[in-house]
């Protein structure tokens, strides 16, 4: 791409920019947002927690099967237990 090219194509991107600004004009902030219900805001934090933790359990649950793929031959295999 040549420097003609370039110029052109800036141009072309810069109006385009432009002609959709225009074309969605911004609507005005309201002055007063609704506050949130304690009672909502608790809700939205025990869910919060409750996905965190089932991350955390995927993630565990991820790592150990990452690390009995990778694991060499002979620690894959189940051995029976020992008899005393």
């Amino acid at each position: 791409m040549g420097v003609f090219e370039f110029v052109i194509a800036l141009v072309l991107i810069s109006t385009i920019g432009g002609a959709l600004r225009r074309r969605d004009p911004r609507r005005p902030l309201q002055a007063k947002q609704p506050a949130a219900d304690r009672s909502e805001i608790e809700g939205i934090r025990d869910a919060m927690h409750d996905l965190s933790g089932r991350l955390q359990r995927l993630e565990e649950e991820r790592d150990f099967y990452k690390d009995l793929l990778e694991a060499p031959k002979g620690r894959r295999e189940i051995s029976p237990p020992e008899s005393e």
